[in-house]
């Protein structure tokens, strides 16, 4: 079917719900029609969101991108599962020469249309502070140099996370944002002054707050301290492992919703039984939890946006709307999408469908059904 009817309460771009039937038609939101129609393809008595976009995801389902990055396919085909439309695949500080083998992978995966989209690549370092470094592998680890990045353009990197605070960083970061890379903060011992500086020079995001940086302190807020009182948008991994449910609350009302989205940081063993699985390099033990390495470092997460969006209602008392904007239209706007993140004529038909407990009944990807409960049960 080209052409789907959907009837239920939508959120609308001002961030309420009204009852109102969508009309879906090539890959597009076509029309809005106030109020229910029963006689719609679907018609819910829960919710009907934007697309979920999770800008950080290391893999899932027994895939890790950073050792193959044409597993992104696999990922993409089960991630409407938990909500997710859109994402960008992340790939964690590896071996130099790996890299162009990994993005010509993803590039080729990304041309699959099953399931969610591939928007682009996430490179989670190598540019990271080493005392920050948390599951990354040092020996990998380098400085930012302009020049190595010039190959970047032709590719699918979409988004960068250095430490704002080691030589070559700032540089870096005007140069990839000129080119139009959105560029993160993250794996940081910097400063407070040195993360405004990193802003100032285009550093539009922050990748998983208060994880793997300096601690917020009361005379040296460091990354945390500049990234709360400023205006850069910050990720946030809301499982209450990596971060307490009370810090959660704090993020929420020093930035509100368009100031978070939330991410899963998930590597391969999310949606997988507990065992042994690898990021990249690492030997990591996922438990009913969490996912570490030997030393009990977090490696990653075994989160999913579903939860995550349940998880944040639970920890900060946030309207559902806002969450629901946390998972989607904030992400949006951090990688300048004016297509996705919003349901409103000439918009990308990504919807994801809630019942009442918000659970995932339904996701649309491009405006084609990519995941059905009754039907995708595994």
């Amino acid at each position: 079917m080209n052409k789907w009817s959907l009837s239920g309460r939508v959120l609308m771009p001002e961030g309420i719900f009204r009852e109102a039937t969508l009309f879906l038609e090539e890959g597009g939101v076509a029309g809005i029609q106030p109020g229910l129609d029963l006689k719609a393809d679907l018609v819910t008595p829960g919710y009907i969101s934007p697309g979920w976009i999770d800008l950080q995801i290391n893999g899932a389902y027994g895939f890790d991108f950073s050792r193959d990055g044409s597993t992104v396919a696999g990922a993409a085909e089960r991630l409407p599962e938990t909500g997710v439309t859109s994402f960008l695949p992340t790939l964690i500080t590896s071996p130099w020469e790996d890299y162009p083998k990994r993005f010509k992978e993803i590039k080729e995966a990304m041309g699959s249309r099953v399931g969610a989209q591939p928007l682009g690549i996430h490179l989670e370092g190598p540019y990271l502070n080493p005392l920050k470094k948390g599951a990354h592998n040092q020996d990998f680890l380098r400085v930012p140099v302009v020049e190595e990045m010039l190959g970047w353009v032709d590719t699918s990197v979409r988004l960068v996370t250095l430490a704002p605070e080691l030589p070559g960083a700032r540089e870096a970061a005007r140069w990839l944002h000129a080119k139009g890379i959105v560029v993160s903060a993250g794996h940081s011992e910097a400063t407070y002054e040195e993360a405004l500086e990193g802003f100032r020079a285009g550093i539009g995001w922050v990748t998983h707050l208060f994880n793997a940086m300096r601690s917020l302190g009361h005379r040296e807020p460091g990354l945390p301290g500049a990234a709360l009182t400023s205006t850069i948008p910050c990720g946030l991994i809301a499982d209450g492992i990596h971060t307490h449910p009370a810090i959660i609350r704090l993020a929420f009302q020093a930035k509100g919703t368009q100031g978070i989205t939330l991410v899963t940081d998930a590597m391969e063993a999310m949606g997988m039984p507990p065992g042994r699985y690898k990021l990249s390099t690492h030997e990591v033990f996922v438990d009913d939890n969490s996912a570490r390495l030997a030393d009990g470092t977090l490696a990653g997460s075994i989160l999913t946006l579903d939860q995550a969006v349940r998880n944040t209602i639970r920890f900060t008392g946030c309207s559902v709307e806002e969450a629901l904007m946390m998972a989607s239209t904030s992400p949006a706007r951090v990688l300048g999408l004016e297509t996705k993140g919003l349901i409103a004529v000439g918009c990308d038909a990504d919807l994801v469908v809630l019942d009442e407990s918000l659970q995932v009944t339904h996701t649309f990807a491009r405006g084609h059904p990519v995941y059905i409960r009754d039907r995708n049960q595994r």
